[in-house]
């Protein structure tokens, strides 16, 4: 007989018919969705985007580095979300009936935006793995029942999520369940702020490749921490790309050539030489770490865009981390 919290599973959100909700979904396995999270876990909290394409969790520092992690809904084994709630809800955010959000009825759309404590969100997700690196999750709704000689703290096996979240007003809901021990946490909501918006769009790209990742770990690892920044090049022309630091151990240059067993695509309209803040590109190397292909993209203002693949048992799920250069290549 499973041994429950002391929230009454059966009135929870995921308990609820799909229909009357404005998200539930499973996971058979929290394990992809934990190390996508951990990925860009910079931040104590993060901004959730849900829609009918799944879910995107998204991180910003500093006006000058956005991380975001996409689960899409084919990592589900159910994902079930409706817009028609999605659509009421905005018009009444849109109308003033929400706080902190101000607007016009007809900009609303079929996406939810909410604000969660990203720290806490990993805590409740670990329940059952121990203490996890992340702050303490008290500030997390969250219990779990009295297991019997601390057991969970030491289960290894494929932990389920069940994800409910009623709409603008209620929590945030989890319901994890692994080897008939059941969890409920419930994390609250906050109204995000405006994005910030680092407007790669507005510039044309200019540079693209795809690398293969143990390649560009192999980059980061050799990067010398004692630099301030990191110099990323691309060329039409031998070395295409290329990666340097300079510190106080001395200068460290890493060249690629367009061998395919590399570069598996290589676009460079023009060269360009860019320098990133090395604290802040090293943000990525845990999104690196998991991944097997790495897609960067430069536009003419020197802003580069890193997408990194990485493989789950059931979908390839992506990380993206968008950088701001130190300067403009016009000020260089």
């Amino acid at each position: 007989m499973p041994l429950i919290n002391r929230f009454d599973i059966a009135n929870t959100a995921a308990a609820v018919d799909p229909d009357h909700v404005l998200l539930a979904a499973r996971l058979n396995n929290i394990r992809p969705l934990v190390n996508l999270l951990r990925s860009i876990y910079f931040r104590p909290q993060t901004t959730c985007t849900i829609n009918s394409a799944g879910i995107m969790f998204s991180v910003e520092e500093a006006g000058s580095t956005v991380a975001q992690a996409y689960l899409r809904k084919e990592l589900f084994a159910t994902f079930s979300y409706n817009i028609q709630i999605a659509k009421e809800q905005n018009n009444l955010r849109a109308m003033g009936l929400y706080s902190g959000y101000e607007g016009e009825p007809e900009d609303a759309e079929e996406s939810i935006n909410l604000v969660l404590r990203l720290d806490y969100l990993l805590d409740c997700l670990t329940l059952f793995y121990g203490p996890s690196s992340t702050a303490s999750g008290s500030g997390a709704q969250s219990a779990l029942g009295q297991l019997t000689g601390g057991a969970s703290r030491d289960l290894r096996g494929a932990t389920t999520a069940h994800i409910a979240f009623n709409g603008l007003g209620s929590d945030f809901e989890l319901m994890l369940e692994e080897r008939g021990i059941i969890s409920v946490c419930r994390l609250a909501i906050a109204e995000p702020e405006p994005p910030v918006d680092l407007d790669f769009g507005s510039s044309p790209v200019i540079q693209q490749l795809i690398i293969r990742s143990e390649w560009l770990r192999d980059a980061f690892n050799e990067l010398d921490p004692t630099s301030e920044t990191v110099g990323i090049t691309m060329s039409p022309t031998a070395p295409f790309f290329s990666i340097s630091t300079t510190g106080d151990n001395g200068s460290t240059e890493m060249t690629y050539s367009k061998d395919e067993h590399v570069l598996s695509s290589f676009f460079c309209s023009e060269e360009q030489e860019n320098r990133y803040k090395l604290a802040q590109l090293l943000r990525c190397k845990h999104a690196l770490s998991l991944s097997d292909k790495t897609k960067i993209r430069v536009n003419q203002r020197g802003f580069i865009y890193f997408q990194f693949m990485i493989p789950t048992d059931a979908d390839i799920s992506f990380v993206d981390f968008l950088f701001a250069p130190q300067s403009l290549p016009n000020e260089l």
